[in-house]
Formats: structure tokens, C-alpha cells, sequence
């Protein structure tokens, strides 16, 4: 029982040191944003429509660039199915007015 709670507490502490990465991405359509997806590769998107997107390699990290096409939302997974995915809740919204 003791090894069990050790356990936990290891684990609890483990996750409160590192909280998750940011799964969300809002983009305006025609601005590009990036996300740092460490060693992830490849991706798939339930609505490609609506971005266009690419992976790129800086230094030792892989990045997920993303530009916003169309507005409308979607979910993206960077992965193949030998490393556990990132999931990304995508949201392409009108582009914001500049002032002027």
C-alpha cells in the first residue's frame, strides 16, 4: 500500500511539474501562427479545408506552421502511431479589421 501512495504522489508530482502543452490554436484567416511540437511528425487534420499547414524542422525540434484558409474549426493530430498524438482544437476565425 505504501509503494502504491508513493506511487501516486510521485506521479502527482511528475504532472504539477510540467502541465500540458497548450492544445488549443485560434488563427485569423491569411495570418499563420506556429506551434513547437518537439519530435512529433506527420499530421492529419478531420477538416484540411480549412488551413493549410506543414511540419518544419528548427534545430532539434519539429514546428507545426498553420495559416488560416476558412472560417470554421477543426482538430488536428501531430503523431504517427508509434509516439502518442497531440491533439489540437483549431478555430479559424475573420480576420480582425486594422486600424486605420
Amino acid at each position: 500500500m505504501r509503494s502504491l501512495v508513493l506511487g501516486v504522489i510521485a506521479l502527482a508530482s511528475v504532472a504539477g511539474a510540467d502541465p500540458a502543452p497548450e492544445s488549443k490554436v485560434e488563427v485569423e484567416v491569411g495570418k499563420t501562427v506556429e506551434r513547437d511540437v518537439g519530435v512529433l511528425r506527420t499530421y492529419f487534420c478531420d477538416d484540411p479545408t480549412l488551413i493549410t499547414s506543414s511540419l518544419v524542422t528548427r534545430g532539434e525540434v519539429n514546428v507545426w506552421i498553420v495559416t488560416g484558409v476558412k472560417i470554421g474549426t477543426t482538430q488536428c493530430r501531430i503523431g504517427t502511431r508509434f509516439q502518442p498524438p497531440r491533439v489540437f482544437d483549431v478555430a479559424v476565425i475573420a480576420a480582425k479589421a486594422s486600424p486605420g
